[in-house]
């Protein structure tokens, strides 16, 4: 009972609650919207997990499409009138599984951050509002809690984020989730952890980073063979990447417009960030070299595999990294403001 209370579980039913609405709205009203039909392909791929008319690679989100699966199977579901009812080819039923799971995994990910910056030394009240602030990003109403498996995915980084800080081997079996889950992880921590090496020469960085490098390849080998589809089969051609990157027609207009809506929170960071700076304040440089890097390292891919104007959707699954680094960023201003209240 006592580890039970340790959990402060009332927080979590706090965000529960909080994100309740938006499920709700997403259930009644979402539809498979322009732009997203990754969506269309995966609730075909939640009804038998073995479809061929999935566009989209099988050893991608097999985790959470497997979830979905099973809660379907189980008869998990709430009757009522939805936009979807509009869509008679998608399975209602599955619809719906999908949407619980996103904000069920929400809700979760917000108590996580919230566990996890209290667990690293942060004020309370920031890392609840650490928690609230990811809940209301534009990416996570947008994107996360809409149709779609990604929200288990950022679930699974943000507590890979926390065993990465605390130096821990714990994000290895994680690490091996993600391989049929997200691999784009791979790509985003082999940047972070090279970063942290040069930097600190510490050899678990580079293990980490070797990590990274080896379930990457072992994703890669899995879409080459046993879960190989014929669509996107580009994504996996580096000599069609570097061609098609050499010659893209991507709008760079309508991509940085994208980019700007979908990472509002990657922007607050920066304006910290910019105003410590006009302040004479020190800021960690380090950090904001590596999210610039993560930046045009998903930029580049965007170009390369053909996102569309997606890059923005992709660099938002960063978020868990990005709250971190914006809580070291204000932690000297309320410490400042601790400290007034102490002395008063």
């Amino acid at each position: 009972m006592n580890k039970i209370k340790e959990l402060n579980l009332k927080v979590w039913m706090i965000y529960v609650l909080l994100a309740f609405p938006m499920f709700y709205f997403a259930y009644k009203f979402g539809v498979l919207l322009q732009g997203y039909k990754d969506a269309e392909s995966y609730l075909k791929l939640y009804e038998n997990l073995s479809s061929p008319d999935v566009e989209a690679p099988f050893n991608m989100r097999l985790i959470s499409a497997s979830i979905i699966h099973y809660m379907d199977k189980i008869g998990l579901m709430y009757y009522t009138e939805c936009s979807i009812d509009a869509y008679p080819q998608f399975d209602k039923s599955l619809f719906f599984n999908n949407i619980f799971l996103n904000f069920f995994c929400i809700s979760l990910t917000s108590f996580s951050l919230y566990k996890i910056f209290v667990k690293l030394g942060f004020n309370p009240i920031m890392s609840f509002l650490s928690g609230v602030l990811y809940l209301l990003g534009f990416g996570t109403l947008f994107y996360l809690m809409m149709p779609g498996p990604d929200a288990l995915s950022v679930l699974i980084f943000t507590w890979i984020i926390y065993f990465y800080i605390q130096r821990s081997y714990w994000l290895i079996p994680l690490f091996a989730l993600l391989i049929l889950q997200r691999e784009y992880f791979f790509l985003s921590f082999m940047v972070i952890a090279l970063m942290d090496f040069i930097k600190h020469k510490n050899k678990y960085f580079i293990t980490v980073f070797l990590i990274n490098i080896a379930c990457f390849l072992i994703y890669f080998a899995l879409r080459k063979t046993i879960f190989h589809t014929h669509h996107w089969s580009h994504q996996t051609s580096p000599s069609i990447l570097l061609e098609t990157l050499l010659n893209s027609d991507l709008q760079l207009v309508p991509l940085i417009k994208q980019s700007l809506m979908t990472m509002n929170i990657y922007l607050i960071y920066i304006f910290i960030v910019i105003y410590k700076k006009m302040k004479g304040m020190t800021i960690n440089s380090h950090y904001l070299l590596i999210t610039l890097l993560l930046l045009a390292e998903i930029t580049v891919l965007s170009y390369a595999a053909t996102f569309g104007t997606n890059n923005g959707r992709y660099f938002y699954l960063n978020i868990p990294f990005f709250l971190y680094l914006m809580m070291l960023e204000i932690r000297p201003f309320y410490d400042k403001l601790l400290f007034y209240n102490k002395e008063e």
